[in-house]
């Protein structure tokens, strides 16, 4: 895995602002993102076009473009209708697609300067990276490439990139005859999707073919198959670098086979190996002591303020209750009751009542670590992460739980070697034995559980990770509390994980499983935040935090942490 840095964060954050850019212009409360594509609910909102391709690493100004380009593309195409009219095979999809894009983005009305300026930017960018990647320098390149900007700059009355102008001005003359006539229809019509389409599909007729030709003319040629382009990805406008074009379709197909099996049927192969176990009653008291001396040690080199923390977990957590009125007071609001008062005796200072509010802290907060081999490095941390926070919470008020969950075995176990003896069953489920553990339950106090908490620092315990079903174990813990507001935060370090199972099933199953329980959770009302160590696991949780555990506990993960319970963030970005 690679180090975390700060910059995580802040891609995270800029991606966010972005998003809730697009929420507003478009006014549609569905939409987010998670990592690197945007979402509308459950459908993501993937655009072909090259130039909107978010990258792992964006400053705002450049992103503002793409999230204008969506939100116009929201506002103004009819998405049944684009499904209906794509063409099958993948390049003139992709001119198709880009069209659209380009379409929409020609209807940035003039009353709004400031989009019109990003989505022009947006749009340079990606032609100065297409230019300075020398994609240009071959003859499909320099073709496709001003075939681009003639459509943008024509949609848009803006003159064509100008570093490259004098460098496609013998190509583009060469297309005018042929396209010019189209893309005067194009801008014709390009406030009515349908009439569009029309001239569109025919731009991706014409696009189609010449790909055709000059990748025939290159077989009957005999050229170097090193420079050869991959042309059924379409690298060239998909990716400045060339390699990442299979990747983005891998991405687009993940999305979408989520997307239509998460209500693939879960099931489990054999469940008498499972356990639910106290895991320090497993572990010499001698270790257990040396274990939270060595956490005690951490919590001191830390020098973490912990009444301070608890002071900010009590303010984000504290709601108050219906005012109760005290009567008979000097000042306040008048009671009526008391008016005659005035006449019988004018000297009664007495006739206010105030209200006072009743604070308190309804709130079950759980902790579900993710006990898999990959998070060994990170324990001693996550250790420290969840002891502190569980003791400020309880501190503050709320009540706390550390759950985690591993397997028994690596690569599957006795129900694995059960279904090797059965001759392979097709689709036999969950093939693992997992264990779920308690560290600290919530009628345990902290003073009580604090040494019980610290056995998540025996590695030996470490295997693989089936994250839906402990979810839904520790979903329905919170449940069986009395709380009025109920908190899980998973500590993962990536995806669900177990070979066996990955083998008997597709690729996918455990994935779309705890997709499936988290939905389910939402339904709860339960809130589910996933925490990444080291990366962003927002493409499956909707509301996620990332901690950066390479140089210990930071104070910006736990701002965001406050930040988390807010009740005011509830429901941002929730799926539908």
């Amino acid at each position: 895995m690679n180090s975390p840095t700060p910059d995580l964060r802040e891609q995270r954050r800029i991606l966010e602002l972005s998003a809730m850019v697009t929420r507003a212009l478009a006014d549609d409360p569905h939409v987010h993102i998670r990592q690197q594509l945007f979402f509308r609910a459950n459908r993501p909102l993937v655009t072909l076009a090259p130039h909107l391709r978010v990258h792992d690493s964006e400053n705002l100004q450049h992103l503002r473009g793409v999230a204008d380009s969506l939100a116009l593309r929201l506002l103004h195409t009819q998405h049944a209708l684009h499904q209906q009219l794509m063409p099958a095979d993948a390049v003139s999809r992709l001119i198709f697609d880009w069209l659209e894009a380009l379409r929409t983005e020609s209807l940035a009305p003039e009353s709004m300067p400031g989009m019109r300026h990003n989505l022009q930017q947006r749009f340079y960018f990606w032609s100065a990276g297409y230019y300075h990647a020398r994609h240009t320098e071959s003859e499909l390149g320099i073709w496709l490439y001003t075939l681009a900007q003639m459509c943008w700059s024509r949609l848009n009355a803006l003159p064509v990139y100008p570093e490259t102008e004098d460098f496609i001005e013998s190509t583009r003359a060469s297309l005018t005859p042929v396209l010019g006539p189209l893309l005067y229809e194009l801008r014709k019509h390009r406030a009515d999707q349908a009439s569009y389409a029309t001239y569109a599909l025919r731009v991706a007729a014409l696009v189609h073919q010449e790909v055709e030709a000059m990748q025939k003319a290159q077989s009957e040629s005999g050229a170097d198959t090193e420079d050869e382009l991959e042309w059924d990805n379409f690298s060239l406008l998909l990716d400045f670098d060339g390699d990442e074009a299979a990747a983005y379709e891998e991405v687009l197909s993940d999305t979408t086979h989520h997307t239509t099996m998460t209500n693939e049927r879960y099931q489990i192969f054999d469940t008498q190996y499972d356990k639910e176990e106290h895991l320090a009653e497993l572990i010499r008291p001698e270790l257990l002591n040396g274990y939270r001396e060595q956490i005690n040690q951490r919590i001191s080199h830390q020098n973490l303020h912990i009444n301070l923390l608890v002071q900010r977990l009590r303010k984000a957590l504290t709601q108050y209750s219906d005012p109760r009125w005290e009567n008979d007071q000097e000042a306040g609001y008048i009671d009526g009751a008391r008016l005659s008062q005035i006449i019988s005796n004018p000297n009664e200072r007495r006739l206010f009542r105030q209200p006072t509010l009743a604070p308190h802290t309804p709130c079950s907060i759980s902790f579900l670590v993710d006990c898999s081999g990959s998070m060994k490095h990170h324990a001693e941390t996550v250790t420290l992460m969840v002891d502190i926070l569980s003791r400020a919470l309880e501190q503050a008020g709320a009540q706390t739980e550390v759950l985690g969950f591993s397997t028994h075995a690596w690569n599957g176990g006795r129900p694995f070697k059960r279904w090797m003896a059965r001759q392979r069953p097709a689709h036999p489920g969950r093939l693992n034995e997992v264990s779920h553990r308690v560290f600290k339950a919530a009628q345990t106090p902290w003073k009580r559980a604090n040494k019980d908490i610290v056995a998540l620092m025996k590695l030996d315990y470490y295997r693989e990770g089936i994250d839906g079903e402990a979810v839904q174990w520790a979903c329905q813990r919170l449940q069986s509390l009395q709380s009025q507001r109920k908190i899980l935060y998973v500590l993962s370090d990536g995806c669900p994980m177990d070979s066996a199972t990955n083998l008997g099933n597709n690729e996918h199953y455990l994935e779309n499983h705890l997709l499936q329980v988290l939905g389910s959770a939402a339904q709860q009302g339960i809130e589910v935040w996933g925490i990444g160590i080291g990366l962003d696991l927002s493409r499956l949780y909707t509301q996620s935090l990332i901690a950066d555990f390479e140089h210990g506990l930071d104070n910006h993960f736990l701002d965001d942490f406050v930040r988390s319970l807010r009740p005011t963030r509830l429901g941002l970005g929730s799926r539908s």
